[in-house]
């Protein structure tokens, strides 16, 4: 197994902050940031996106049906999708007016993108 890079997991995190993803973050199953790119003086929550994702995950097939990839959750302030890649869980961030449809892209290309290394990788 080959270890975890997380500047370079930054850099292909920062890819998707634009188009009015203000944040995007790689988490493990408790909620710490693995690596993180962030807009400005944002700062997202990221213990809440891991705790949604882990309800989901232990409500079982009653709510994921079994192929829930995503979850997008529309906030007072903004948009969240978050889901998992391979052990670790990714969260974009998104300010209220962006399109769901660019947000879900988005984070289908950004798990596509970083799912092969991560697959073999540990933590440090």
């Amino acid at each position: 197994m080959s270890i975890l890079k997380p500047l370079a997991l930054q850099k292909a995190l920062d890819q998707a902050n634009s188009g009015g993803v203000y944040a995007s973050m790689l988490l493990n199953q408790s909620g710490s940031p693995i690596a993180q790119a962030v807009l400005d003086n944002e700062r997202p929550t990221a213990s809440i996106a891991a705790h949604i994702w882990k309800l989901n995950i232990t409500s079982g097939d009653s709510i994921r049906g079994g192929n829930l990839e995503t979850v997008v959750i529309e906030c007072d302030q903004g948009k969240v999708a978050v889901g998992a890649v391979a052990q670790y869980i990714l969260c974009l961030y998104a300010k209220q007016n962006t399109e769901t449809g660019l947000l879900t892209t988005k984070f289908s290309i950004i798990r596509d993108h970083i799912l092969p290394p991560l697959s073999s990788t540990t933590e440090s």
